[in-house]
């Protein structure tokens, strides 16, 4: 594993502002338990109560046992009980010659990541709300503040579908056959520098998982914490989520895409991952933060 350097992310955050695998899988199975996990320690006691209450309805205990569900469910047929047409609720794709989110352009349906957070954070904290009405949408809001977090889920490039039309070679290698950089930012960097594999049927080992997340989790100071969620509130869910998204978009503006090598054709290796990984691990622990932040928000309410 590539030594983490806060310095380096400081830069990368400062560059940021100034500057076929399963298109809607951000940061695959690992990715959302590692950020449900980080999330699920800094819950208030009551909203640990009342998320454990939710998920027990399916025989559930933790939000990492539920955090990809919404991708699972969303590549099921219509016919068969799936949400397909929830599979547009996890990105915004906002071309990166563009400075951030804009609705009328963007999300124009309100069927994308940047509206449907704070669209399904009102039926979470609706406490009259039907309780598998509001399980449904704990598991949303856990895997949507993932989503947003991934850099490629609030970017394109000529319509390049978040980089799922980028192929390209890794340290060599192809994802199946299929490597692209969605992909290595939903898990082929993570894969390798957190030798976090996932198996058959996107199995995954939740010890594992945790074990990551309590590594980031000691990198988070009281102080960052604070500052990725100042101004947070109730009332402010969707300006969140839009600082958000505009977050994710600079990101792979300025790195994703903008660290990329001028050929085309090059193989990706040490380079790109010693600038990609610490921006991945920053991503996830906000996200982590964040995500209790909200769920400590809608759920004060029992």
């Amino acid at each position: 594993m590539l030594p983490r350097s806060r310095s380096f992310v400081a830069a990368a955050i400062a560059a940021a502002a100034i500057s076929a695998a399963p298109e809607a899988h951000a940061w695959g199975p690992y990715g959302h338990a590692i950020v449900a996990d980080i999330a699920q320690e800094r819950l208030t006691p009551q909203a640990q109560k009342t998320a454990t209450a939710l998920l027990a309805q399916e025989g559930h205990q933790t939000l990492d046992q539920v955090a990809s569900w919404p991708d699972t469910i969303g590549h099921v047929p219509k016919s068969k009980g799936g949400l397909p047409e929830t599979l547009v609720w996890h990105y915004v794709d906002i071309d990166v010659s563009s400075r951030g989110y804009d609705q009328e352009r963007d999300c124009a349906d309100h069927n994308c990541v940047a509206e449907k957070i704070p669209e399904l954070e009102k039926i979470l904290a609706d406490t009259h709300a039907p309780a598998q009405q509001r399980l449904d949408a704990l598991k949303w809001v856990v895997h949507l503040i993932g989503d947003v977090h991934q850099p490629l889920h609030a970017a394109e490039r000529d319509h390049d579908k978040g980089g799922n039309a980028v192929r390209l070679s890794y340290y060599g290698e192809t994802l199946n056959g299929h490597m692209n950089l969605h992909s290595l930012w939903d898990e082929g960097v993570m894969d390798r520098e957190a030798n976090l594999q996932v198996g058959p049927h996107y199995s995954i080992d939740f010890a594992k998982a945790k074990s990551e997340a309590s590594v980031l989790a000691q990198h988070i100071t009281p102080d960052e914490a604070k500052y990725w969620t100042a101004g947070f509130s109730a009332d402010h869910v969707r300006d969140a989520t839009i600082d958000w998204v505009d977050e994710s978009h600079a990101f792979a503006r300025s790195i994703s895409y903008g660290a990329l090598p001028q050929n085309k054709n090059a193989e990706l290796g040490t380079e790109y991952t010693t600038i990609a990984w610490p921006i991945i691990q920053l991503r996830l622990e906000q996200a982590g933060v964040r995500l209790a932040a909200v769920l400590n928000t809608a759920l004060s309410g029992g």
